[in-house]
């Protein structure tokens, strides 16, 4: 299986877990993202990917995060109030709501999927707590 088929068929088992169509996957140059460390970015039409990102935890965590995100648009999701995080800085991006979430689940896939905790030392403690009690809430859903 090449890289694109593998990302597929990981896709579709995260959105037969939360119950969304799959998204096209579109491999892309790495200037297509907003950021130097973005590995995925979800459009209208698509999972973008960088096309120079192997088969690697780090590919599967920003799969899931975007196909949570799908997930949350698929179900109402207000967006008047996201922003990136060259507008408003890394704390207050990671701390808004839609993106705990999208964190705190491809956590738990990481840890369903493959045995990995992730440990988000890149980001403020407020931060982590924040996702990690997201955490819970959702291991509670999905029980």
């Amino acid at each position: 299986m090449d890289k694109k088929q593998i990302c597929i068929k990981f896709a579709r088992e995260i959105c037969d877990i939360l119950d969304i169509s799959v998204p096209a996957i579109k491999f892309v140059s790495a200037d297509r993202m907003r950021t130097s460390t973005q590995i995925a970015a979800l459009t209208p039409d698509a999972v973008l990917i960088r096309n120079d990102m192997t088969i690697s935890p780090e590919l599967f965590f920003a799969i899931a995060h975007e196909l949570r995100h799908s997930y949350q648009i698929a179900n109402g999701a207000d967006l008047k109030e996201y922003q990136t995080s060259d507008i408003i800085g890394d704390e207050k991006y990671n701390l808004q709501p839609l993106e705990v979430d999208a964190n705190a689940f491809a956590a738990l896939i990481m840890y369903d999927f493959f045995g990995v905790v992730p440990r988000f030392q890149n980001l403020p403690e407020s931060v982590r707590d924040a996702i990690s009690s997201r955490m819970e809430q959702i291991r509670k859903e999905y029980e």
